[in-house]
């Protein structure tokens, strides 16, 4: 029974989150975030502010507990890019934390490896970090 109510489970959360468009052949607005460095694995082309990652579907698995033996299973792209492209003439804010909270860095040109960018973050510089983005023209 509980495999079928992990399964029900995961199908009710996966269909509930909105997608993000993938990456175009030529990028003209916004941003691309990668799901790996060098810009390989999935990717997303975003082009308005992003308060909450985990509310987009995506590459990376999430799972959370109820505290009672049970929990939720979530693919989304929180804590989820490790590289990012910039559109000609755009610029990206990435946030650690959900609604543009805790520390940030603000990107104008292309970013092959979130990894090398100094910072505190557990998973080495800014990979596997950002939970929210503000993008706008420069």
């Amino acid at each position: 029974m509980k495999p079928l109510a992990s399964a029900l489970a995961l199908t009710l959360v996966l269909g509930c989150q909105k997608s993000l468009p993938t990456a175009p052949a030529e990028l003209a607005t916004g941003i691309t975030v990668y799901e790996h460095a060098d810009f390989l694995g999935e990717s997303a082309h975003i082009t308005n502010d992003t308060a909450d990652l985990d509310d987009f579907k995506g590459p990376c698995r999430h799972e959370s507990s109820d505290g009672k033996g049970g929990g939720t299973i979530s693919y989304d792209w929180d804590d989820c890019i490790s590289s990012v492209r910039v559109a000609p003439g755009w610029r990206a804010t990435l946030y650690r934390g959900a609604g543009y909270r805790d520390d940030s860095l603000e990107i104008t040109a292309d970013e092959p490896n979130l990894q090398l960018v100094a910072h505190d973050c557990e998973h080495d510089g800014l990979n596997d970090c950002v939970s929210s983005i503000r993008v706008s023209r420069r």
